[in-house]
C-alpha cells in the first residue's frame, strides 16, 4: 500500500498536489541572473552595441541619401 501525502478536509482525505518543476526562464540560458552587477554590465555592452548599429545604419542612410542627391 503506498501513502499518498494529503490532509483531512472536512473529514475527507485530499491529496496534496506535486510540486511543479521549475522551468527555467526563456532567454536566461548562461546568462546571469538579473540584478547582479555582471548582468547590468552585461545590459550596458548590448545598450553600447546597439547605439553602435544604429549610428551606422543611420550614417550608411545618410550617405546613400547624400549621393542620391548629388545625382539629381
Amino acid at each position: 500500500m503506498s501513502e499518498t501525502k494529503g490532509h483531512f478536509e472536512r473529514g475527507r482525505w485530499v491529496e496534496d498536489p506535486e510540486p511543479a518543476p521549475v522551468a527555467p526562464t526563456t532567454g536566461s540560458a548562461g546568462r546571469h541572473p538579473p540584478g547582479t552587477p555582471d548582468a547590468h554590465e552585461q545590459i550596458e555592452q548590448a545598450a553600447r552595441k546597439a547605439g553602435e548599429d544604429l549610428e551606422r545604419a543611420i550614417n550608411a542612410w545618410a550617405e546613400s541619401a547624400r549621393k542620391a542627391w548629388q545625382k539629381r
